[in-house]
């Protein structure tokens, strides 16, 4: 039933696969856990097996199914089109399909009205004329994954043709559906709910990080856990379960999705790519896959940079600051941005040196990264807040 997920999060996938089997599967759930930890892969693979399309599932395609998405899918995106780019093979087809198609979840019909006008920014167009909306955009992405999916073997000419249009077609705004950032707004989940209250279908919302949601984005939440329509299974994906309300916690059945270790991820990265080696994330895996040498170089310079900075207990200069959290931006790379940094933290612990300086920037990045968590902070205001931590009593 959930073979993917059994890979990586074995007793979670017992616990829910054990509750489906006993008929105790309530219509709503919270998969608890860091990004990275295989929440996600649960939530699809059962979302697809509770709306009965479990054959669809390794190609995620699906009209049952709707994923109201907060990640940042860019990096991954980026990393799956080198790999196809390079390997040209059915494994790196695969990754592609699905990496794109859980982009494509979001662009549901049930959303549609609200961004039929909203214009993509996309300047290719085909001969009938698409890509002027954010949907219409989505469609022509979609043509060319669904072709994807038929063929079997490729040039390196077709492969080229590909990638360009796809990366021509996935910019900025394809990842947000135009929003200023990811994560869902109320009337998204209101028009979901009108679409759940239709017809008699099993369907499915994956909604993602409700502990960040907008105030009367959380009530339109509840309202829809406090009622959901028959037929109609809904999966919480949280980062932060703490932060949820004890209503919306009462109302869900949880499972915890633990933090994966370093030899999990890499050994499922060689299974499924074929490319072999240590990664301490998955974020660390699209980065090294995703960016070019200019990026890994701006990457280095900027870990460097703040890194350094951190340990001194003193402030960047207005021109680094500047550069490194405009590569980061540019990059869509935070997360493995803040990974670095702690790694580079954790190996001055282990060499000693000044330990007092040490334990000082250590404490410093993890409470101001404990309170973006906590309060939704900026994350660049929380890499600022902690260099002005690091410098305090100095």
């Amino acid at each position: 039933m959930l073979e993917d997920l059994r890979r990586t999060q074995s007793t979670t996938s017992s616990d829910i696969e054990r509750d489906v089997r006993e008929d105790r599967l309530p219509l709503s759930l919270l998969f608890s856990g860091k990004r990275g930890s295989s929440r996600l892969t649960g939530a699809l693979e059962l979302a697809f097996y509770l709306t009965g399309e479990e054959a669809d599932y390794p190609y995620l395609r699906s009209s049952r199914i709707v994923y109201l998405a907060e990640r940042d899918l860019r990096l991954e995106t980026e990393a799956s089109l080198s790999l196809f780019r390079r390997q040209r093979n059915d494994r790196s087809r695969r990754f592609l399909i699905k990496t794109v198609r859980k982009t494509l979840l979001q662009y549901h019909v049930s959303i549609a009205s609200l961004y039929e006008n909203k214009k993509s920014g996309v300047k290719l167009r085909d001969e009938e004329g698409r890509g002027d909306t954010l949907f219409s955009n989505a469609e022509a992405v979609d043509a060319i994954i669904l072709s994807l999916e038929d063929e079997k073997s490729f040039t390196q000419e077709r492969v080229d043709e590909i990638c360009t249009e796809l990366s021509a077609r996935m910019k900025d705004d394809f990842f947000t559906l135009g929003k200023k950032s990811a994560g869902a707004t109320i009337d998204e989940i209101r028009a979901v709910q009108d679409w759940l209250d239709e017809g008699i279908e099993e369907k499915c919302l994956i909604l993602e990080n409700p502990e960040d949601l907008t105030e009367g984005a959380k009530n339109s939440m509840l309202k829809l856990l406090e009622e959901p329509p028959e037929h109609t299974h809904i999966i919480l994906l949280s980062a932060r379960p703490d932060r949820l309300l004890p209503t919306i916690l009462s109302r869900v059945r949880k499972y915890h999705f633990p933090e994966l270790p370093e030899k999990v991820i890499s050994t499922l990265i060689g299974e499924d790519l074929a490319i072999y080696g240590s990664y301490t994330s998955f974020d660390s895996f699209f980065f090294a896959e995703g960016s070019d040498e200019e990026s890994r170089l701006a990457m280095e310079e900027a870990v460097s940079l703040y890194s350094e900075a951190l340990l001194a207990g003193r402030m960047l200069t207005l021109e680094d600051e500047t550069r490194i959290f405009s590569a980061i931006e540019k990059m869509h790379s935070y997360p493995y941005f803040r990974e670095r940094i702690s790694e580079v933290l954790e190996n001055a612990l282990r060499k000693g040196g000044n330990l007092k300086r040490v334990k000082k920037a250590w404490r410093s990045l993890n409470e101001a990264m404990f309170r973006a968590d906590t309060y939704n902070m900026n994350i660049r205001l929380a890499f600022d807040a902690a260099l002005r931590e690091a410098c305090c009593g100095e």
